[in-house]
């Protein structure tokens, strides 16, 4: 019998050799270490202490390692309680097929998962399968999906983060079967949410029910095998996409690594990457300096599925600026910078920010190429009018972070530094060595820099 899409995915995940070139090496240990800087910056955000609260007064209790604080629960949730930490602050990495946050779900998955005798071989393997599921997904679903109000980061992340936890346990391609199965039944999250604690919340849902679906898996729990093509099933409901457009994954396996060729887009400021092209235009504008008293009038122009996402014009709170293209504007044409200081001092409500957002419009256009996510004939543009009627103008196809524009081990460096600043120096050097740990586990749980 032919296999379905599914079964050569978990086919894969199970058996494939995951061999990675040193440059693909090299982006897992940096989203690592940045997407682990994001869980410690993200442990005493209010939404990841009142998801602490819940998980106690449940009275879950274990050995996993709630990252950036003292406690210990059950695997699942660590996973959910560190993942959710990392989303806290919009400031972890993301892909473009998959339209995702990929390492904030799928490393507290692996974390919470890992042996004493883990090594970090164990972990990039497990990084890689997760991910080649989450992005040739994304290529498959992308964007009927993501545009029918699916957090593909709850959604495509739950299953990815189920692969990751599967390679890790060492499931065969039936169980690795069974548990993306099970994952892609409780695969759901709503952009709706953006703006909301419920956002961070999906992404650590997706972590949790990796690290369930895998373990149910093990056990012997199963699931239909055509859970994704099925005529009722996951396509069918959610995206609607040709069956063809599946059926390429499986051409596609085996063929190079997904992160290989699509690598990750870090984030040098904590907002929503579909700001970043904007922050990067304002940056290179208020190099030219203009007096922002002077500026009578801001024009963005943007792709309308990502304005689309950026609802709030004039945001009254952190969740809300995060998710707003005049505020992100108006602070790199202020104040040359975002960073979480400023998150926490609500630069949102200063006046010259307010005055600045105020005058900003927000125009979108339809790309020629919706298939895109960054389009370089298409790029974001930002327009300045003086009060003297001058105009100033930029454009950026690609922002600081992406693989066109990436950050450098020391933009990852210095930002991890910048996030986490009771973090040792010399402990974060040895962070950058954890491909090559033998205990992967002695790594990432310290606990005595943090407060």
């Amino acid at each position: 019998m032919t296999r379905t899409v599914l079964e050569n995915l978990a086919r894969f995940v199970a058996e494939d050799p995951l061999a990675a070139d040193a440059e693909t090496i090299e982006t897992v240990r940096n989203g690592v270490v940045d997407t682990f800087g994001c869980i410690l910056a993200g442990a005493n955000e209010p939404v990841a202490r009142k998801a602490r609260n819940a998980v106690e007064a449940m009275g879950t209790t274990g050995e996993a390692n709630v990252i950036g604080t003292g406690l210990r629960t059950g695997l699942s949730q660590a996973a959910f309680l560190n993942a959710l930490a990392g989303h806290a602050l919009e400031f972890d990495d993301w892909e473009v097929p998959g339209n995702t946050h990929p390492t904030v779900v799928l490393l507290p998955a692996l974390l919470a998962c890992a042996r004493e005798d883990t090594c970090g071989r164990d972990l990039i393997e497990g990084y890689l399968a997760g991910f080649e599921v989450i992005a040739r997904l994304g290529e498959a679903l992308n964007f009927e999906h993501y545009d029918r109000g699916w957090h593909s980061t709850a959604t495509l992340g739950a299953i990815g983060a189920a692969a990751a936890v599967a390679r890790l346990l060492g499931l065969d391609a039936s169980q690795a079967t069974s548990a993306l199965s099970l994952a892609v039944s409780r695969a759901t999250g709503y952009t709706c949410q953006f703006g909301s604690d419920a956002k961070a919340m999906q992404a650590g849902f997706a972590a949790q029910t990796g690290v369930e679906a895998a373990h149910l898996a093990r056990a012997g729990v199963t699931g239909r095998a055509d859970v994704l093509d099925h005529a009722k099933g996951m396509n069918a409901l959610m995206a609607n996409v040709p069956d063809a457009r599946l059926k390429e994954i499986c051409a596609r396996l085996g063929n190079g690594l997904a992160l290989t060729e699509h690598k990750l887009i870090l984030k040098p400021w904590p907002s929503c990457g579909y700001t970043h092209r904007i922050m990067t235009a304002a940056l290179s504008l208020a190099r030219r300096r203009p007096e922002t008293s002077l500026i009578a009038r801001i024009d963005l122009h943007l792709p309308d599925f990502h304005a689309a996402v950026l609802p709030f014009t004039q945001p009254a709170r952190r969740e809300e600026a995060l998710f707003s293209a005049p505020f992100v504007a108006a602070m790199g044409l202020s104040l040359q910078r975002l960073g979480l200081d400023d998150i926490k001092a609500e630069r949102w409500k200063a006046p010259e920010i307010k005055a600045l957002m105020s005058r900003t419009q927000v125009h979108t256009f339809a790309p020629s190429r919706p298939d895109l996510n960054y389009d370089p004939e298409e790029p974001d543009r930002v327009l300045l009018t003086l009060s003297c009627g001058q105009t100033l103008e930029q454009t950026c196809a690609f922002p600081l972070g992406a693989p066109e524009n990436p950050m450098t081990p020391e933009d990852v460096r210095a930002k991890f530094s910048a996030i986490a600043p009771g973090y040792a120096a010399s402990r974060i050097e040895s962070l950058f060595d954890w491909p090559t740990a033998d205990r992967v586990a002695e790594i990432f749980v310290p606990l005595e820099h943090m407060p």
